[in-house]
């Protein structure tokens, strides 16, 4: 008797999950679809290579793809290093002199051209994107991934500091040094 009552429940359990989960999943992709940002951000497909020191452009175009007036939408970059063993998200503070773009408004249909000036601090590997947000909304937009290859650069001397780095000590020794040894050859004689 406890048997069929556990293969009743059982078989019950499962004609009201067939009849929900198609349910559930069609108010989940609903859902879904309703919040999803109207900002459409493109890129250039080509991928961006340098080397370290150098500066490359990343362009965007973001677009109002809904019929409403878009207000304080804010565009930005961010970047990844995908080097083997070295993969972490990068901070652009060294990358970028200025992260985010801002628009007051984008009307329905509107596009803004955005660019991104980043300079190349360190050899690997990276990825890099366009993400733009409205301020009302918590769903960013991203657009697609560029790859960036950046080629270290061996420098004995950046920036210019290895006459400073030698020339200092130098003339410190010299002003330190030269009036001992002027006394020494005036009083000898």
């Amino acid at each position: 008797m406890k048997r069929r009552i556990v293969i009743l429940v059982t078989l019950l359990a499962i004609m009201v999950a067939s009849f929900s989960v198609p349910a559930f999943a069609s108010q989940a992709s609903a859902t879904q679809m309703g919040s999803s940002t109207p900002l459409k951000i493109e890129t250039p497909t080509q991928p961006l290579s340098g080397t370290a020191g150098q500066y490359v452009n990343l362009p965007a175009t973001i677009t109002n793809t809904s019929d409403n007036p878009i207000k304080d939408v804010v565009a930005y970059v961010t970047l990844v290093e995908t080097t083997s063993g070295q993969q972490a998200p990068v901070d652009l503070e060294d990358w970028s002199a200025h992260r985010a773009v801002t628009f007051d408004s984008l009307a329905p249909g509107t596009t803004e051209n955005a660019s991104w000036d980043l300079r190349l601090i360190k050899g690997g590997e990276y990825v890099v994107y366009a993400a733009a947000i409205e301020k009302s909304s918590s769903q960013p937009s991203a657009g697609p991934e560029v790859t960036l290859s950046v080629t270290a650069q061996k420098n004995l001397n950046p920036g210019g500091v290895l006459p400073v780095a030698l020339g200092v000590p130098i003339l410190v020794g010299l002003a330190l040094f030269l009036p001992v040894f002027w006394r020494r050859r005036h009083f000898a004689a």
